[in-house]
């Protein structure tokens, strides 16, 4: 097998309905003050398109995970995208062209899908790094649910 064919784009998408509006949502994703509720412990942003961010999660178990990126798209209440670098570069580490997808939709007043959609280039992944990427979002998701 050619080093080329086994790159490939991969995929997964996370989604769950939140008792929260899509303005709320959408504040979430996007006022630094409202991100370091949930999403990240130290959050650096500049909010535009072509504006880049620095995040770090400082975890219980002593870890510190950082994430580096830019915005991609920002349509109010409904879109949110960023390239997602993670600062954990090794040379295990074959991802690249990492992307996040945040759709928010309202299903009715007061109820919100919220749906990442998340993409990168590598080698072929194993079912084991799809499930601990779907639980790292779900994650994200519930820490997220807990502020609005």
């Amino acid at each position: 097998m050619s080093e080329t064919s086994a790159v490939v784009q991969h995929s997964i998408t996370v989604a769950r309905t939140l008792p929260a509006s899509p303005e709320t949502l959408y504040a979430a994703w996007t006022v630094p003050d409202r991100m370091r509720q949930w999403f990240a412990t130290v959050v650096e942003a500049d909010v535009r398109v072509g504006g880049r961010y620095r995040i770090e999660n400082h975890e219980d178990d002593g870890n510190v995970y950082g994430f580096t990126g830019e915005y991609l798209t920002l349509e109010p209440h409904e879109t949110v995208a960023f390239t997602f670098v993670s600062a954990l570069q090794t040379p295990d580490h074959r991802i690249s062209d990492e992307k996040v997808t945040v759709t928010i939709r309202e299903v009715e007043p007061g109820r919100t899908e919220v749906s990442i959609t998340n993409t990168w280039t590598g080698p072929e992944e194993t079912e084991s790094g799809y499930t601990a990427l779907r639980a790292g979002w779900d994650e994200w998701i519930a820490r997220l649910e807990k502020i609005v």
